[in-house]
């Protein structure tokens, strides 16, 4: 199946439990309503959304020994994701993502047990790393300690390409940008690595432009449904945003970073790879799962087809 190119995605699987009340939410006090429980994390959804995209993708996560940890594996299997290289910590609980929405769907209260993916160190990745240097590209993800980020960056030789996590985890790629083949962060974690506040496309080229001068060979600044700027050492370009009919945004970023890795692979050019980014992240918009079902080279090519004809210009 496939294309066979071979990727492999460092980061975190997290199991999501959600409780979405069915009317008021009572503080205090006991709420009837539903309770959701799912499969995700950043490295979850880019590697799911790589093997859906049809490349050989394998997933390097820190698990427990609980049922989560089953059913994170369970889920990458369903989508094709090898996780036979992610690391086992006895007696440790798999990353667990526990929060409270209000009667609208938004998140009213949560708390994030992450703290097994700080075992993810140099010293227990330094016997993946033939793995690793077998691949075509690897992807990485900011949930990984800083000083593992860094030594990723120095000792694996296949192009990497990262995702920024958060504003609060977005600096631990400080030490790994100047051998990154691409970055991808939102307006806000742009500002939080250049120190140039993001409003809009012209101040978001210039922060691609300071990632590009700070070592990385490509920058991609997302900014949500308005589209994303893209820059290398060539220039630098402003993508207005796909058409989509917005269902639920979450997992948008991580399906761009997917669909920018599968892009990379593919030898695309600075600007395809910004337009596949956006066709995937429009496809997972309009789907109520975090990983779309609907994620496939067929339809990602197909939207960017639609991409170029609406804009009317040659994306090379």
């Amino acid at each position: 199946m496939g294309s066979g190119l071979r990727c492999a995605v460092i980061g975190a699987a997290n199991i999501d439990i959600g409780g979405f009340p069915l009317g008021r939410l009572s503080l205090q006090d006991s709420t009837p309503g539903r309770v959701v429980l799912s499969a995700g994390g950043v490295g979850h959804n880019i590697a799911c959304n790589l093997a859906r995209l049809g490349v050989q993708t394998r997933l390097i996560t820190a698990l427990g020994t609980d049922a989560f940890a089953d059913i994170t594996r369970a889920d990458c299997a369903r989508c094709g994701v090898d996780t036979s290289l992610s690391l086992v910590f006895e007696g440790a609980a798999t990353s667990t993502y526990l929060f409270i929405a209000d009667a609208g769907g938004d998140m009213q209260l949560a708390v994030n047990d992450m703290a097994v993916c700080d075992r993810l160190t140099p010293q227990v990745l330094e016997s993946r790393l033939d793995a690793l240097n077998a691949m075509d590209a690897v992807v990485l993800d900011a949930n990984l300690p800083a000083e593992t980020l860094a030594f990723l960056a120095g000792r694996v030789k296949a192009p990497l390409i990262a995702d920024t996590v958060s504003t609060a985890k977005a600096p631990r790629l400080i030490g790994a940008l100047g051998r990154l083949d691409a970055v991808k962060p939102n307006a806000i974690e742009a500002e939080t690595l250049t120190g140039i506040p993001v409003h809009g496309a012209d101040s978001a080229l210039r922060a691609a432009r300071a990632l590009v001068d700070m070592g990385v060979r490509r920058a991609y600044i997302t900014l949500g449904e308005k589209g994303a700027c893209c820059a290398d050492r060539e220039g630098a370009r402003f993508l207005p945003g796909a058409a989509l009919r917005l269902v639920n945004a979450t997992g948008a970023g991580d399906a761009f970073t997917a669909a920018l890795a599968w892009a990379t692979l593919r030898g695309l050019s600075l600007a395809e790879c910004g337009v596949a980014g956006l066709a995937a992240a429009s496809v997972c918009a309009e789907s109520l799962e975090t990983v779309s079902p609907e994620i496939n080279e067929e339809t990602v090519l197909g939207r960017m087809k639609q991409y170029k004809e609406a804009h009317h210009e040659q994306i090379s």
